[in-house]
């Protein structure tokens, strides 16, 4: 894992590492003409955190630094009886070190602090089910493509490691 992990709130002047960051995420899109990517990626993520922000009015929105570099998105509201974790993403070159079992751990513990819940919802298929399961995450209900997760505060983390 990488040494220090901490998370600062997203600038104005982070608009180019968050949109490298999402075109991280669509491999899927990785045929396309580079200038008709970055259109469609910079839609995608204007869109997304447009909707995130009418959706959760209280989205805290932090970038994940590793030993001080960039590495990522934490995106958390909290309100109505909840804390949502809304959006983690990694740079492939960050993923599969444990960076993302340690920052929900933190969310784990401030939901034992709190006695709220911890919710999310997941991308069918997504290789961060299992990640979730292990850390004692609860299946509910399929909502179109995603699956809506949940940890209790008097969940027991199944995964010390």
């Amino acid at each position: 894992m990488a040494g220090q992990l901490s998370l600062r709130a997203v600038t104005s002047s982070d608009q180019d590492f968050l949109l490298a960051l999402v075109d991280s995420t669509r491999e899927d899109m990785s045929l396309l003409d580079r200038t008709l990517r970055g259109m469609l990626v910079r839609m995608q993520h204007e869109a997304q955190v447009t909707d995130y922000r009418r959706r959760f009015p209280r989205l805290e929105q932090n970038l994940v630094l590793a030993d001080g570099a960039p590495a990522g998105r934490l995106y958390v509201a909290r309100g109505g009886g909840e804390i949502r974790l809304v959006d983690i993403s990694l740079l492939p070159a960050f993923r599969r070190q444990r960076i993302g079992a340690s920052l929900l751990a933190r969310l784990q513990d401030e939901s034992r602090q709190t006695g709220l819940p911890l919710r999310l919802h997941v991308l069918l298929g997504s290789p961060a089910l299992k990640l979730y399961q292990r850390l004692g995450f609860q299946p509910g209900a399929v909502e179109g493509l995603y699956q809506a997760m949940e940890w209790h505060p008097q969940s027991k983390n199944l995964s010390k490691d």
